[in-house]
Parts: structure tokens; C-alpha cells; sequence
């Protein structure tokens, strides 16, 4: 019967050392499957006498890849109790079969194997050493899934750095587009009004002539008037020329987009932009008040131009004909108010409600709904700078465009014209 026990003995531990020696193989699943992993085996551990290592490590990545809850508890007590189970059957073994009974033996002077431990004492340091094993491993599983955490943290802020970047650059691109728009439209489009008027008079002027009937001041006038639509027809061309040199060079786009002395509120600048309008036939009436201009921020200055110029240009093409009323002041304490007024010729309706100062305000000025991309950009830029931007046709249907900018800017937008 002895011998019998002892070849089932032999034969238990032969299958656990094969067993334990394949066991490892299933930690290349452990990214995957953990929890299948952790329960084979805990079960094959409490099963068959192998170590529990292979137990601990399956444990430790069961802890580092998935968040705790009740199955996960239930795994790691599972796996703890194998690892128990395993330390303390290989107490229970013969001292001189035992890992422990080894651990806890000493050598005589002889060289001699002695193995001084009570079953008492292998049992208490079985237990004491499965603890310790636990602990390390949950240790190391904690650290590792805090490790994981940090750089999965790490990653994610810097692919939203990334992204808050990509946006960053992209509403910046977006608002110099903006701005370039802007000036294309600021620039060429009152070139074009010129051009658009003196090509109109001058129909007229030739429509006038009969043959054999043309004195020299009507040649004369002819002349002057197609030199005039040559001169602005350059100038818009130019114009067109610096604005694609602004889309093929972005870099330095935001400098040549800032304020410069052609484009401050100037007299010089405020008397060239009237008497282009003079010359091309438009009838202006002024009253222009300029004070303290070195108090006034340059990029206030250079809406308040862009803003006389949309204003004239959108007269010139709405009103054709029609008389121009200008007021521009300035001061240092009261900012920049823009008043430009001129009859439509066209009869307000009567359902259009008024905004309490005699003005029917936020109506499509003057040409219907093709116009007023011209002003509406005009007042996002004075918005931009805290003044108020308002048009609108009173009741006697003069249209009205009034703006208000104050002494300093307190936004300014990358680009802004």
C-alpha cells in the first residue's frame, strides 16, 4: 500500500512539474484576458503542487489592466487562496521535499543537512511568505495600473494639446482670411465704384454728342474723364496685385494689414478719399472735426477710414446722383463718430418699425438683398473694438450710417484691418 501511495505521489508530481512548466505560456494572453487567465490558474495552482508564482504574476496583471469590482475582487481572493493553499501544502511536505523545510535548514560542521523546523513553525512561515507574496503582487499591480493611468493621462493632454493647437492655428488662418477679405473688398471695390461712375458719365457725355456738333471742352471733358477711368483701372489693378501677394505671403500679411498713414484718419487721407468721390461726379457736403489724433489708437483710426470709404462707396452705388452728407469728430475723450447720410429715392415702407431715433434701422441699405456685405463687415470690425455700428433709412427715406468708435481699442483680433 506504501508503495502504491508513493507512485500516485511520484505520479501527481510529475503532472504538476509538466504542468507548471507550460503554465507560464498562458501569461502571453494576460493583455487580453486577464480574468481567464487569473482563474486557470489559481485553479490549477490549488490543484496540483506547483509554485504559486506563475498565480502572483497572473494576480499583479489582473490588478495593473482592469478597474476593481466585484468580479475582479472575487479573482484576486481566488488567486490569494492559491497561492495560501500552495505555500502551505508545500509545508505540510516532508522537511527534505519541502522548498520551505529547505529555507528553514542549517548545516552541521560535517556538511550534513539538518532540518531543525517544526511542522508548527514550516506552517507559520509558509503563511508568513504567502502574504508577503500577495502583497508584493498587488503592489506592483497597483503601481503598474497608476504607471498605465499617467501615460494613458499623458497621452490624451498632449492629443488635445495637439488639437487646441490645430484649432488655435486654424482660427488664426481663419481670421487673416477674414481680414484679407476684408481689405479686398475695402480697397477694390471702392476703385471699382469710380470706375463704375466715370464709365457712366462718360456714356452720358458721349450720348450727348451729335455728329459734326463736338466742341473742344466736350473733347476736352471726354479726355479727361477716360483718363480718370485709365488712372483708377491701374489703381484697382495694383490694388488686386497686393492683395494676392497678401494670400501668396500669409507671414507678413498681419503687418502690411495694420495701420498705416493712408488709411489714418487723417485730413490728408479724409480730403484724397472726398475728392476722388468729387471727382467722379458725387456731390458731398462735409463737416469734419479732427482732434487729438496722436490720442486715438491707430487701429481705431483705421476703421474710422474704412468706415468713411464703405460709406461713400456704398452711396456711390446705392444713390447714384443722390447728395452726400459726411460728418466726421474726434477727440480724446469722445472717441470717433461717423455720420454719413443720402436720400435713396426710394419710398420707405410704412410697416418698416423704427428704432426710437427716426430711423428704420437694420434694413438692406439701398440696393436690396445683394447689397450690404460691405457694412456688415464694417460693423463686426467696429465691434470688435467696443464702438456701436447703426444703418437704416428714416422716413423720409434717407439712409443713414452711423458709427461711434472709442479712443482706444479693447479687443483686437489677429489681423484686423
Amino acid at each position: 500500500m506504501s508503495a502504491w501511495h508513493s507512485d500516485i505521489g511520484m505520479f501527481w508530481s510529475l503532472i504538476g512539474l509538466v504542468t507548471g512548466a507550460a503554465l507560464p505560456f498562458l501569461l502571453r494572453e494576460r493583455d487580453e484576458k486577464p480574468e481567464f487567465v487569473c482563474l486557470i490558474v489559481a485553479i490549477v495552482t490549488i490543484c496540483l503542487p506547483i509554485s504559486p508564482l506563475t498565480a502572483l504574476m497572473t494576480q499583479s496583471a489582473l490588478i495593473a489592466r482592469r478597474e476593481p469590482d466585484r468580479c475582479i475582487y472575487g479573482l484576486i481572493a481566488l488567486s490569494s487562496a492559491a497561492t495560501v493553499i500552495s505555500r502551505l501544502r508545500d509545508a505540510l511536505m516532508p522537511a527534505e521535499y519541502s522548498i520551505i523545510g529547505t529555507m528553514l535548514s542549517s548545516t552541521n560542521d560535517q556538511g550534513d543537512v539538518i532540518h531543525a523546523a517544526s511542522r508548527q513553525g514550516m506552517l507559520l512561515a509558509g503563511l508568513l511568505l504567502a502574504v508577503i507574496s500577495i502583497a508584493i503582487a498587488v503592489i506592483v499591480g497597483v503601481a503598474n495600473r497608476n504607471t498605465s493611468r499617467a501615460q494613458r493621462a499623458q497621452r490624451q493632454a498632449a492629443q488635445q494639446q495637439d488639437r487646441a493647437q490645430m484649432l488655435q492655428s486654424d482660427l488664426a488662418s481663419q481670421q487673416l482670411a477674414d481680414a484679407i477679405a476684408t481689405e479686398a473688398h475695402d480697397t477694390l471695390a471702392h476703385s471699382l465704384s469710380l470706375i463704375a461712375v466715370n464709365a457712366s458719365a462718360l456714356q452720358v457725355q458721349c450720348g450727348t454728342l451729335t455728329a459734326g456738333n463736338i466742341t473742344d471742352q466736350q473733347v476736352h471733358d471726354i479726355a479727361q474723364r477716360a483718363e480718370d477711368i485709365r488712372k483708377q483701372a491701374a489703381g484697382a489693378l495694383d490694388e488686386a496685385h497686393s492683395i494676392i501677394d497678401l494670400l501668396r505671403n500669409p507671414n507678413k500679411a498681419r503687418q502690411t494689414l495694420g495701420p498705416d498713414d493712408a488709411t489714418s484718419l487723417s485730413r490728408e487721407s479724409l480730403s484724397s478719399l472726398i475728392a476722388e468721390a468729387r471727382a467722379a461726379g458725387a456731390h458731398i457736403d462735409t463737416w469734419i472735426d479732427i482732434q487729438d489724433m496722436g490720442a486715438i489708437d491707430p487701429d481705431v483710426t483705421k476703421i474710422a477710414y474704412r468706415t468713411v470709404q464703405e460709406g461713400l462707396t456704398n452711396a456711390r452705388r446705392h444713390a447714384p446722383g443722390q447728395p452726400i452728407e459726411l460728418e466726421v469728430t474726434c477727440s480724446a475723450a469722445h472717441g470717433i463718430n461717423v455720420h454719413i447720410s443720402n436720400p435713396t429715392g426710394i419710398q420707405a415702407p410704412e410697416h418698416t418699425a423704427d428704432n426710437g431715433n427716426g430711423i428704420k434701422a437694420e434694413r438692406e441699405p439701398m440696393g436690396g438683398p445683394a447689397g450690404g456685405n460691405g457694412l456688415r463687415g464694417v460693423r463686426e470690425r467696429v465691434a470688435a473694438v467696443g464702438g456701436t455700428c447703426t444703418w437704416g433709412t428714416d422716413k423720409r427715406s434717407v439712409f443713414h450710417l452711423k458709427v461711434s468708435l472709442p479712443p482706444r481699442s479693447v479687443q483686437r483680433q489677429p489681423g484686423d484691418a
